[in-house]
């Protein structure tokens, strides 16, 4: 019988999908994802969660108890650092201990260690000690994880053209070629800022990426902009920043600040999320310097979409005119 490995569609399911699916699928595992996330789900991770962690944690919750009574192991990494120098949210290094101690029942969690800081090839390491435990023999496990790294890296490639996330996740898995076309009669470019488990869950994120798209606004995000871009752009703050995705976050903005080819930016964060707070400040402070209008959006299960339209729209309509006055002022002085 083939085994079943439940992915729970959340958090960092929108970085390593791609990845994580092929090199199961090679293994001989059936892959069941959770749906996207929906009211019953941030209901039931809600009643479940402990009060103090941000929502697409609590969503996560969630995604956890639609899969347990349908799969035979779950996919829950441990996630300590993805670099030499950077670590990622505490909870993410304790969410298998926070899911075991919240919720009954659970089938065998597939919890490896992933601490980027440590060892030669510590990616390789893991997914050979991960095929192992699935019985699999070195060849058959380093085909499957030389294939989810070239799926890695196409799904990067893609989103480095300009291909949002949750496209880029099909033509990977169905090995289909980027159809990016150049998008004409856009009003205006606006960088839309944020974790990729908030904009891309579009429950969470009440679909602003495509809410400004239909306003006739090109959106540009994190993922977009090529690390090494990002990563020379945040190292221009004095103290490095060392949370892994708070500081491709900044990294972007400040390659944006020093490229100037924007109008405005949306920075998306989550409620009760400590360096997101402290990087939109930052941003805050750089931004009135370059005087770039932003747009902070701070999200929990309490947002509402009516709030959210009016103050998208009323950013866009603030941009629209500034832009009319500056070309009004260039026509007379011209």
């Amino acid at each position: 019988m083939t085994i079943r490995i439940g992915i729970p569609r959340a958090l960092m399911y929108h970085y390593y999908y791609p990845a994580w699916r092929v090199f199961f699928e090679e293994l001989g595992l059936n892959v069941i994802l959770s749906p996207e996330t929906n009211k019953d789900i941030i209901d039931q991770g809600i009643r479940l969660a402990v009060d103090d962690i941000c929502l697409p944690f609590k969503a996560y919750y969630g995604h956890i108890l639609y899969l347990k009574d349908i799969v035979d192991c779950l996919f829950v990494p441990r996630f300590i650092s993805l670099g030499k120098y950077n670590y990622v949210c505490p909870k993410f290094m304790g969410l298998p201990d926070m899911l075991k101690a919240n919720i009954d029942n659970l089938p065998e969690m597939i919890a490896p260690v992933i601490d980027l800081r440590k060892g030669i090839d510590p990616v390789r390491r893991i997914a050979h000690e991960i095929g192992r435990g699935f019985r699999g023999n070195y060849l058959s496990i380093e085909r499957a994880y030389r294939k989810a790294k070239n799926a890695y890296r196409r799904f990067i490639e893609l989103q480095e053209e300009g291909i949002k996330t949750n496209e880029a996740f099909e033509l990977v898995l169905k090995n289909s070629k980027s159809k990016k076309n150049k998008i004409q009669g856009k009003i205006m470019n606006i960088a839309v800022l944020g974790h990729a488990y908030l904009l891309n869950d579009q429950f969470i994120s009440m679909g602003i990426i495509n809410r400004l798209e239909e306003m006739g606004v090109s959106v540009s995000t994190v993922e977009m902009y090529e690390r090494c871009w990002r990563e020379k752009a945040a190292d221009k703050q004095h103290k490095r920043v060392f949370w892994y995705f708070n500081r491709q976050v900044m990294g972007a903005a400040y390659h944006l600040f020093e490229k100037d080819s924007i109008d405005g930016i949306v920075q998306v964060t989550a409620f009760g999320c400590g360096p997101d707070s402290l990087v939109k400040e930052l941003i805050d402070i750089e931004s009135k310097r370059r005087k770039i209008s932003v747009l902070n959006i701070n999200l929990d299960e309490h947002s509402a979409e009516t709030g959210l339209m009016t103050r998208l729209e009323a950013f866009v309509d603030l941009i629209e005119r500034r832009k009319m006055r500056e070309k009004d002022k260039f026509s007379t002085y011209g």
